[in-house]
């Protein structure tokens, strides 16, 4: 029985990444620690690699300072973004699967050859249901209200995320159809009462126009909502307590949000999606913005 600990993102794509290499090793002793790119260093600190096996870090788009203290033969990085994929090659003794994927839980899935093991109808739906929502092509109708649930957890989230939907998909019981109901009626509030800023901001030579917002909850739910109203070209969805910033992009607008949040906000991400840390360059852009009436 091998050792493996499995330090993943904060997301529902983490949690159902952590989950994926459960259900691939049974017969191992598997442990997860939750993290975020912000966070990785500082979490990282104490933690000693060689207590382990086999060390598994998932759906995190690590940086050149962040890949120096983990690069260990024994550990193995799962990720999806695309940033880190353009530095993929400074790994010289750890094992990166960086490919260009949907989600990470998929890009795991198929490395690990999931389809061959003993999986139900069920688990496969639920892994199908966190790349189409990680993904955002929403083609499956539970993919918002599973990440809805998720983040309507209150402590270990990976945990009780496993306890609920470790055996697949059947549906929402009813505490989680009142958490859904609680959240909808969040967000309709969330409208009458929030102002929602708007302005032409100049990149690259080119004018876009963007739709920004202070947000707790429900950052991609809000922006889809501005952008189906609003036609604006991107978002950006400021988290004060957090001090955390998403930004994402109408379907029709071609700026890459992934490589604009590296550049803005010290993040990354996505085309589509990204997110970053709260500075004066991205408080000094807001203020363009002029309230909607």
């Amino acid at each position: 029985m091998r050792n493996i600990h499995v330090i993943t993102d904060a997301d529902l794509d983490g949690a159902c990444s952590f989950l994926c290499v459960k259900l691939a090793y049974p017969g191992d002793n598997i442990t997860y620690s939750v993290t975020t790119e912000k966070k990785f260093l500082e979490d990282i600190s104490s933690f000693t690699f060689h207590d382990y096996d086999v060390v598994v870090i998932s759906d995190l788009n690590l940086k050149e300072d962040q890949i120096k203290i983990c690069d260990f033969e024994n550990v193995v990085v799962f990720d999806h973004h695309s940033e880190h994929l353009d530095i993929v090659n400074l790994y010289k003794n750890a094992k990166p699967i960086v490919k260009d994927y949907s989600s990470c839980t998929n890009l795991i899935y198929d490395s690990l050859k999931m389809e061959q093991k003993n999986l139900s109808n069920n688990q496969k739906l639920l892994f199908k249901i966190v790349d189409d929502y990680d993904s955002y092509n929403l083609k499956i109708p539970f993919s918002k209200k599973l990440n809805q649930v998720f983040w309507s957890y209150n402590g270990d989230r990976v945990e009780k995320f496993v306890k609920d939907f470790g055996n697949g998909f059947f549906g929402f019981n009813e505490f989680q159809k009142n958490a859904l109901k609680i959240i909808e009626n969040k967000i309709e509030r969330f409208f009458k009462e929030e102002t929602i800023h708007r302005g032409n901001i100049k990149i690259g030579g080119k004018s876009y126009d963007v739709a920004g917002v202070m947000v707790s909850f429900s950052p991609n739910e809000i922006a889809e909502r501005i952008i189906d109203e609003q036609g604006v070209d991107f978002v950006i969805m400021i988290n004060i307590k957090g001090k955390s910033v998403y930004m994402r992009r109408n379907k029709n607008c071609t700026l890459n949000m992934g490589k604009l949040a590296s550049v803005l906000i010290e993040g990354g991400g996505h085309e589509d999606a990204a997110g970053g840390i709260l500075n004066d360059s991205i408080i000094n852009i807001t203020k363009l913005l002029k309230p909607i009436s």
